[in-house]
């Protein structure tokens, strides 16, 4: 009994049926781990921010040291001032007075800017960390319904499994023998519908002969790249 391309169609669209499961299948771990990785990104700029902000912190506590031994050199230099005995002894304490003077005020400027900075710092990390709160709330929902999904597409993997043996079954011996050995390297790909007068697989345009017997319900494999052509519904 030949072979009709009512069957031939059946089969290929089962066929994609299968391959798309299996797809979405084998694409549930990468969007898990994707996921993951947007939680890892989020949680790594927190860290990132904390670690910042501390490293601030420190270098304020160090200029603020400083400061307190400026001031304290400061308070010196005009007690050193107070008791000079001459005019050059007194221009150099006060020369020194004054670099010191100014280097306290630099150094006062700095302190300021890190601490401004640190509020800045501060107020990022609040924002990062509702942040990453989001993230990882979506990433465990997400998990949970990727998951859940890939029960029911195992589920209807097994359904159209069983579709697909089934149209095989009814396949003619000749037929067949051409079948399984096709799929098996080709699967979803040893098919194509017939699209105007090409190739639905690789857009080669058939002779009038092929156009003629396919759309006469008669399927038959591509000259150029080998898939069964069938017409389409």
């Amino acid at each position: 009994m030949p072979v009709t391309d009512a069957i031939v169609r059946r089969l290929h669209e089962v066929l994609l049926q299968v391959a798309d499961i299996r797809g979405q299948i084998e694409r549930a771990p990468k969007q898990i781990k994707a996921a993951q990785n947007r939680a890892q990104q989020a949680r790594d700029a927190v860290t990132a921010c904390k670690e910042t902000i501390k490293k601030n912190r420190m270098d304020a506590d160090r200029k603020q040291l400083q400061q307190r031994q400026y001031e304290a050199k400061l308070y010196e230099w005009q007690g050193k001032l107070n008791g000079t005995s001459n005019n050059r002894e007194y221009q150099a304490v006060k020369d020194q007075l004054a670099a010191d003077t100014q280097a306290n005020s630099v150094l006062s400027d700095e302190i300021f800017e890190i601490l401004e900075n640190l509020d800045n710092l501060q107020s990022q990390l609040v924002g990062l960390e509702g942040e990453l709160k989001t993230v990882e709330e979506d990433t465990s929902k997400a998990q949970v319904k990727i998951q859940d999904r890939i029960v029911v597409l195992r589920g209807e993997l097994v359904r159209v499994e069983g579709e697909l043996k089934q149209a095989e079954g009814q396949l003619p011996d000749d037929f067949a023998a051409i079948y399984h050995p096709l799929v098996k390297t080709s699967a979803e790909d040893a098919f194509a519908p017939l699209e105007d007068r090409s190739c639905g697989g690789c857009n080669t345009s058939l002779p009038p002969r092929v156009v003629d017997q396919l759309r006469q319900g008669h399927p038959i494999p591509c000259s150029s790249c080998g898939r069964w052509l069938y017409r389409p519904e």
